[in-house]
C-alpha cells in the first residue's frame, strides 16, 4: 500500500503542462517530437529507455556517454558526436515534468486525434442534438431597421408621385373638357385645331430661320 501511494504521489507531482513549456524552452531549438531535426526524436525515447535514464541524459549527455553507456554513445556517433549541453541548472522536479512531457505526448496526441475523428455522441433517448446559436449583433438588428425606415420613405415617396400625376391628369381632362364645353367643340375638333397650331407656328419660325439666312448670306456675299 505504501508503494502505491508514493508512486501516485510521484505521478501527481508531474506536471506535463509545466514538461511542455520546459521543452519549449530548453529543448525544441534542437529536437522535435515527432522527427529528427539537430538531434532525434524524442516522442519514443522514455518508452525505450525508461524515465531515468532519460533524466540523466537530460542533465548529463556527457556524463551518461562517458560511462559507457551504450545508446547514449550511439546517439553521439550518429549525429556526427554533436555533443548535447547538460542541464545541470534544472532541478529534480523540473526534470520529472520534461519527462512526463517526453512520456505522454504521443499518448496525447492520439487521443486529440481520436476526439477529433470521432462522431457525435447520440442523445440518450434517441433525441437530437441541437446545436446552440449565438444571439444576432445589436448591429444587425439596426441595419434592418435603417432598411426598414428607407422602405417606407421611399413607399411614401411613390404614393404621393402617383397621387400628383392623377392629380395633374385629372385637371388636364378636366381643363379639356371645360374647353371643349366653352368653344363648342368635340375631341376631333380639338386635335385638329391643336395641329394646325402647331404647323403654323413651325411655319413661322421656319420662315424666320430662311430670312436670317439668306440676309446672312447677302452680307457675306457684299463683303467679297
Amino acid at each position: 500500500m505504501i508503494l502505491v501511494f508514493l508512486s501516485g504521489f510521484l505521478t501527481f507531482g508531474q506536471d506535463y503542462a509545466k514538461g511542455k513549456q520546459l521543452f519549449n524552452t530548453h529543448c525544441a531549438a534542437c529536437h522535435k517530437m515527432d522527427k529528427k531535426l539537430v538531434g532525434p526524436a524524442l516522442n519514443t525515447i522514455v518508452a525505450r529507455q525508461g524515465e531515468e535514464w532519460t533524466k540523466e541524459w537530460i542533465y548529463n549527455n556527457n556524463a551518461l556517454r562517458d560511462s559507457g553507456d551504450a545508446y547514449a554513445i550511439q546517439i553521439w556517433e550518429e549525429y556526427n558526436k554533436a555533443a548535447m549541453p547538460g542541464y545541470q541548472f534544472l532541478k529534480d522536479e523540473e526534470l520529472n515534468d520534461i519527462v512526463e512531457y517526453l512520456a505522454q505526448w504521443q499518448t496525447k496526441k492520439d487521443e486529440a486525434a481520436a476526439a477529433a475523428s470521432a462522431p457525435a455522441a447520440p442523445v440518450a433517448g434517441g433525441g437530437t442534438v441541437v446545436v446552440a446559436q449565438s444571439e444576432p449583433s445589436s448591429w444587425l438588428y439596426l441595419l434592418l431597421a435603417v432598411a426598414l425606415i428607407m422602405s417606407l420613405v421611399g413607399l411614401y415617396a411613390l404614393h404621393k408621385g402617383l397621387q400628383a400625376i392623377v392629380k395633374i391628369t385629372t385637371r388636364g381632362q378636366s381643363t379639356n373638357l371645360y374647353l371643349m364645353k366653352k368653344l363648342n367643340m368635340d375631341q376631333d375638333n380639338v386635335e385638329q385645331e391643336f395641329d394646325e397650331m402647331i404647323e403654323g407656328e413651325v411655319q413661322k419660325r421656319t420662315d424666320r430661320k430662311i430670312k436670317h439666312f439668306k440676309k446672312s448670306v447677302n452680307k457675306r456675299l457684299k463683303g467679297l
